[in-house]
């Protein structure tokens, strides 16, 4: 059974169609990747997901359980975790007060993401604990905001453009930190434009194409398929 699973989904910017029965479904333990170009409607998707735009009618279930109808709080206390695109950092307050605000009370509470876990998985941050996070470069900022996102106990992390405004060898960092999660089991739906970290981190994928998925498959299959790239993901 899948962990999240989409169905026929239609959702709205106010009276602004941005996604057209749309269907996804996520697997525990994986790492993919929903890829598309800039507006196809990747971050729509992630949005209807977690409640902040209206979706009018389809199925959006989490370990079988409909989500549609709660709110934003509820999905996520329910185990959706989002981290956003431009990160939304707390920049008055410090690295672990930004992760102690994180924390939910996660209805399984079942991956226990506590301090101590936190640090030995995002060392640099540990290092960084009493630092405002208005402070921290970009890439920090990143990494706080999937601790401070893992610190809710998420059962699915939603990660929007995490390479987005990055340079290459914070990038890099990015990408051995979902590595890392990856090996612990936590599972992970990525958002990207950036086909190569997706090649890096993902074994799967999805392509969406406006507001629709017209593509689902193995990284290594999509690798191979220059037609399906050309068509859905050529800039």
């Amino acid at each position: 059974m899948s962990l999240l699973e989409v169905k026929n989904i239609n959702a709205f910017y106010d009276n602004s169609q941005v996604l057209f029965n749309m269907s996804l479904n996520i697997s525990k333990n994986k790492i993919i990747a929903l890829l598309g170009r800039n507006g196809a409607g990747k971050s729509s998707t992630f949005k209807a997901i977690t409640g902040i735009i209206k979706v009018k009618s389809g199925s959006i279930k989490l370990d079988g359980k409909e989500l549609m109808g709660n709110s934003i709080n509820s999905r996520a206390k329910s185990g959706i975790g989002y981290v956003p695109e431009d990160r939304q950092v707390f920049p008055e307050h410090t690295v672990e007060e930004n992760i102690n605000l994180g924390k939910k009370n996660n209805l399984k509470n079942i991956n226990n993401w506590d301090l101590e876990k936190i640090w030995d998985t995002f060392p640099l941050l540990k290092n960084l604990r009493f630092r405002l996070a208005g402070q921290l470069s970009g890439g920090e900022q990143q990494m706080l905001s999937i601790a401070r996102t893992l610190a809710g106990n998420p059962e699915i992390l939603l990660l929007d453009e995490p390479s987005e405004g990055l340079a290459p060898i914070i990038v890099e960092e990015i990408e051995k930190l979902i590595d890392k999660l990856e090996k612990i089991g936590v599972t992970i739906l990525i958002a990207e434009q950036n086909m190569h970290f997706c090649m890096k981190v993902a074994k799967e994928a999805i392509i969406i194409d406006k507001g629709q998925s017209v593509w689902s498959g193995s990284i290594k299959e999509l690798n191979k398929d220059k037609k399906t790239r050309d068509k859905y993901l050529a800039i």
